[in-house]
């Protein structure tokens, strides 16, 4: 149910991820080559989960707001695999964009990507300035120098590290990394919503704890399923001698870590007292359950 969901979501984003960027140059096709490449769509899907409890935001604009996070996400990947990061020849079951497209031009399709997501949004015309604002903030803050660049930078540090770190410094480095663009899915599917301080603070529990839950389950599968299945090299982790939640706690502790984050972010979610919130628990069960 959940895959079809996100199946039907990532064909609607695709088409406008396509249109927006175009395939008119080289850097174009740098983009498109890697952003509309065969993925789950995982934070999109939670945008128009999050935007079912919401009947202010229009349709058009949640496909805009997905599309947005997919082209950040997809900069953030691509600059991700170059050999100065964790240096993967593998991405989304294809060759990473340096490898198709070579270093230079790997950099500027993902520096054009990351334009883009916020070009988007300020082109949507169904959007108020007011929620474009909001929207162009929680982007920005999620994913620049207090958010998911800090966070690469910190995990890229603690590769150098002789000993190994403890669970919480490494749940910072993955609430920064991975855990601040799944926030910012979650709230952008709650633009235009009147929600209050309690509300909102639900909301970004449950999206934290979300976003930690994800990561750890991340780690789980690079020790535990094959490279094909992942659709990126397994055991990169291990090759970039990077701390995780395996090597720190072990398989199945982390896995009923994952389990428990899961099920006390849903009551968070859940003391909101909203209706239509089952997609969101669906997909967040899913994360998981995953097998890639």
């Amino acid at each position: 149910m959940v895959s079809q969901y996100l199946s039907e979501v990532r064909e609607l984003v695709k088409a406008k991820l396509t249109t927006s960027i175009g395939n008119s140059n080289p850097v174009e096709k740098s983009m498109v080559y890697s952003a509309i490449a065969e993925s789950k769509m995982v934070r999109a899907g939670l945008i128009f989960a999050s935007a079912e409890i919401n009947s202010s935001l229009e349709r058009d604009s949640v496909i805009t707001l997905a599309a947005s996070i997919e082209l950040m996400h997809t900069y953030s990947l691509i600059h991700d695999d170059l050999p100065c990061m964790d240096d993967d020849d593998i991405r989304r079951n294809q060759p990473s964009n340096h490898i198709k497209y070579g270093e230079a031009n790997a950099v500027l399709s993902g520096d054009a990507l990351q334009a883009l997501s916020y070009e988007i949004i300020c082109n949507d015309i169904y959007l108020s300035d007011n929620n474009k604002v909001k929207a162009l903030k929680l982007l920005s803050q999620a994913c620049g120098k207090n958010g998911m660049v800090l966070g690469q930078h910190l995990d890229i540090e603690n590769e150098n590290n002789l000993t190994k770190t403890d669970q919480e410094n490494l749940d910072h480095i993955h609430q920064l990394k991975t855990g601040k663009l799944i926030e910012c899915s979650i709230l952008f599917g709650q633009i235009n919503n009147d929600l209050n301080d309690s509300e909102l603070q639900n909301f970004k529990s449950f999206s934290r704890k979300l976003g930690l839950a994800f990561q750890i389950i991340d780690d789980v599968l690079d020790v535990t399923e094959s490279s094909e299945n992942l659709g990126k090299n397994n055991n990169s982790d291990i090759k970039n001698n990077k701390d995780t939640y395996v090597n720190i706690i072990g398989i199945e502790p982390s896995r009923a870590r994952a389990k428990s984050l899961i099920e006390s972010s849903i009551a968070d979610l859940n003391n909101n007292n909203l209706t239509n919130t089952d997609k969101l628990v669906d997909i967040a069960y899913y994360l998981i359950e995953r097998r890639n």
